[in-house]
């Protein structure tokens, strides 16, 4: 089940932050483009899985909508 979903790919629409240890980092990057995978559960409920450089990062839904949109194509240089 672990490789079961919708691959696709998204764009970050803001930088995502998060703590860890005592740093602030920036784990995913405005503007850029990442491999995802959507997983539909028991209660036709969306989770969201995000492949980035260092972190991968599952999420809700809502979570998903703040930070990223869906793209048609992996090019950076295509017109969506």
């Amino acid at each position: 089940m672990a490789n079961e979903g919708k691959r696709c790919y998204c764009r970050c629409i803001q930088d995502m932050r998060m703590q860890i240890g005592k740093e602030e980092l920036t784990i995913f990057h405005h503007n850029q483009i990442y491999a995802c995978m959507v997983r539909t559960g028991d209660k036709e409920v969306s989770f969201y899985k995000i492949y980035g450089e260092e972190f991968s990062l599952s999420c809700s839904e809502t979570e998903f909508k703040e930070y990223f949109r869906f793209v048609k194509y992996k090019s950076s240089d295509e017109k969506l």
